[in-house]
């Protein structure tokens, strides 16, 4: 009988993003990709949101919960702004999943998976090297140029990066455990961070960049639509299998979330049949209006869609 090879799926929530975890993958499992993961998810026992004992149990077998104390892993890790303890955690997944996983995904909470196709992030050759991840904004704003395009060019080079030198967004990464542990990322990364943590507003994201250097397998915005990818009107063309909604406030933010409404619902629909009484809305979120296509926006998404069709990702 041949075993069955399967890819570690990990979320590393705190308590402000334990139920979008569970909501998260809720939706994987929605689309049938599923079977391709073991799901963990990785906390502290403080973290775990009351209600999980009374999750859908054909759900909650899919989860594989382990709470711990990570006091001894990110020691000297400090936490600042909106960002917790929790952002460092993708970093010791390597120490924490059994040894039986070769490759892994680190996942972030505020995601949602629209339509099936994460199962291929268990099968594509990641090219030689240790992970792959999709570019980040501040790396993709240059094509819409202005303050805030000038802005993250200076910040990059802060890091010591080329303007050309590609950025990632650690929100969702595919790691090759046994490259990942050769190249010593997690553990120069957090050096860097105990060291010099005002180099790093982005915390874990910034650290990885900065040793990085754009050494990484590029994955499509299909696997991490984000941020303004939501007012491009690219939607339709690129065909998001993740979502990302990086930005504050998030789609469960009912009353002040600023995006369309059908990603509040998507949230607030789910929530109020779920058995987390603190995160059920108050009414069902009105739908609102899709964002406007601007001339700014039309001329963003035009140079963002060309250079978007001028790069080779692993996936395509």
């Amino acid at each position: 009988m041949t075993h069955r090879v399967t890819t570690a799926l990990c979320f590393t929530p705190d308590r402000s993003f334990f139920a979008p975890a569970v909501r998260a993958i809720a939706s994987l499992v929605e689309q049938g990709d599923a079977d391709a993961f073991d799901i963990f998810l990785f906390c502290e026992e403080s973290d775990v949101e009351p209600g999980y004992d009374d999750l859908d149990p054909a759900l909650k077998r899919r989860i594989r919960l382990t709470t711990l104390d990570f006091a001894t892993l990110d020691a000297g890790l400090a936490p600042k702004g909106r960002f917790s303890r929790a952002v460092f955690r993708r970093l010791f997944l390597d120490r924490l999943l059994p040894e039986s996983y070769a490759r892994y995904v680190a996942i972030d909470s505020d995601m949602l998976i629209a339509r099936p196709g994460l199962a291929r992030l268990t099968e594509f050759d990641l090219a030689g090297y240790a992970f792959a991840a999709a570019y980040d904004m501040i790396f993709l704003m240059d094509h819409r140029g202005g303050p805030l395009a000038r802005e993250f060019q200076g910040y990059r080079r802060a890091l010591g990066l080329e303007l050309d030198t590609p950025y990632f967004n650690a929100g969702l990464m595919t790691i090759d455990r046994a490259a990942w542990r050769k190249a010593g990322y997690a553990e120069e990364a957090a050096a860097r961070l105990r060291c010099e943590p005002q180099r790093f507003p982005f915390m874990e994201q910034d650290a990885l960049n900065s040793l990085v250097r754009g050494e990484f397998a590029p994955l499509s915005p299909r696997y991490n639509f984000m941020g303004d990818f939501f007012l491009t009107g690219l939607e339709a063309e690129i065909a998001p299998i993740v979502l990302h909604f990086v930005n504050q406030p998030k789609p469960w933010h009912y009353e002040t979330w600023r995006g369309e409404g059908r990603f509040a619902r998507a949230y607030a629909d789910w929530f109020a049949k779920g058995p987390f009484p603190d995160w059920r809305p108050a009414a069902r979120p009105a739908l609102g209006r899709k964002p406007k296509p601007t001339p700014l926006r039309r001329r963003f998404a035009a140079s963002l869609g060309a250079f978007l069709g001028s790069r080779r990702f692993v996936d395509v």
